[in-house]
């Protein structure tokens, strides 16, 4: 479990060795934490994520680091397909309207995690990317995320 994270494990994970290459940010199309908690971890949904991160901040992880979760669904990037096997999925509580903001708290813990992350499994600035960046045509998410800023922040971490 990665520190300053609250365990939450999902079942909805492969266990595999791989070299993590991409970090992919979500959101989650709710407004709350609860459901897309219990969502992400019902096996029936056969969806997860590494990382939830809740409108206040509150990071729980849901998927150890080493393992696939199940977030990025039919997906490529940088001549890449498949993102599961080689990404974090962080998932944002957000309604994913384009209206909702991400509040500060949720943003400087994306902000923070990903840079962390980044900086351990040497991803590239360039691979960290936006759900709607790897399957333009199926999904929209992080809507409304100040991406700019976000990518300018973690360039100015350290993450090249």
């Amino acid at each position: 479990m990665r520190q300053g994270t609250e365990w939450f494990p999902s079942p909805n994970f492969r266990r595999a060795k791989r070299e993590i290459q991409f970090i992919v940010i979500h959101a989650t199309a709710t407004s709350g934490i609860s459901s897309p908690r219990e969502w992400l971890c019902n096996p029936a949904s056969k969806v997860s994520a590494h990382y939830l991160i809740g409108r206040d901040g509150k990071i729980l992880q849901l998927v150890e680091d080493s393992n696939i979760s199940w977030h990025a669904g039919e997906s490529s990037w940088a001549g890449k397909t498949n993102l599961n096997n080689s990404s974090i999925g962080i998932e944002l509580v957000n309604a994913n309207d384009g209206k909702m903001n991400y509040p500060e708290e949720q943003f400087e813990a994306c902000l923070k995690i990903t840079s962390d992350m980044a900086k351990e499994f040497k991803v590239k600035l360039s691979n960290i990317v936006r759900h709607l960046d790897i399957a333009p045509v199926r999904k929209t998410d992080p809507a409304g995320f100040p991406w700019d800023d976000f990518k300018m922040r973690l360039h100015d971490l350290g993450v090249a």
